[in-house]
């Protein structure tokens, strides 16, 4: 039986990212893990959710304000449909605005979206920070998108470096990186990342007891 996204969030919201790197290693897959010029707005601040896409284009020839506000008005619509747990995964080359704020945040947080990975300029940090919206960014940039940049597509594959991300896939994210899971195998790697968990944890108790780290890994296959 399949489990509730809400449950497989939680889940893995209590597990360290680089378990979740050893679980998917040990079981012979592919850790996709994105660049790591991705940094987080909160450091501490682990988000774990499942990838809503967004894919930003600058607009080649700006538009004047009236003008640039019919064309923003299919990304602010998007952000109707956000659901609990949802994390959003925006990418935008060559543009050199501001792609996510405080504005679009509260907008985003009110409908349930538990964080941001955006391939692209944040702006407006005093006011994410005051209500705690975990982002994952690229650059920053003060300037207002209306008439220089809008959306392509929603709900479409995207590529930050060489990892293709799809709607629907769970991004687990922290200070030590950026991983994205595959929705067909992220029950999988939630059992087999609980394991790793559970196996770490006896192997700290023998080295608080003075246990070497390769008698650990000899009597319990983990370090």
């Amino acid at each position: 039986m399949a489990i509730p996204r809400a449950e497989l969030c939680e889940r893995f919201r209590r597990i360290p990212m680089t378990a979740v790197c050893d679980a998917i290693y040990r079981g012979g897959r592919e850790e996709r893990v994105l660049p790591s010029y991705l940094r987080p707005l909160f450091p501490t601040q682990r988000i774990v959710g499942i990838a809503r896409t967004v894919l930003g284009v600058p607009i080649a020839e700006h538009l004047p304000w009236d003008e640039g506000v019919g064309r923003i008005q299919s990304y602010l619509r998007m952000f109707d449909g956000i659901q609990p747990d949802d994390v959003l995964v925006s990418v935008n080359r060559d543009s050199p605005v501001g792609h996510f704020g405080e504005l679009t945040g509260n907008a985003a947080q009110v409908h349930g979206c538990v964080g941001v990975i955006l391939d692209g300029n944040l702006r407006d940090t005093d006011g994410l920070r005051d209500i705690g919206l975990q982002v994952f960014y690229r650059d920053m940039s003060p300037l207002n998108a209306i008439g220089r940049w809008e959306m392509a597509a929603t709900q479409v594959p995207v590529t930050i470096g060489d990892v293709e991300i799809h709607p629907g896939d769970v991004i687990h994210a922290d200070f030590d990186g950026i991983l994205v899971i595959p929705a067909g195998e992220a029950e999988q790697v939630l059992a087999d990342s609980e394991t790793v968990m559970a196996g770490e944890d006896l192997v700290r108790e023998d080295m608080r007891r003075g246990l070497s780290p390769a008698e650990g890994l000899e009597k319990h296959g983990y370090i």
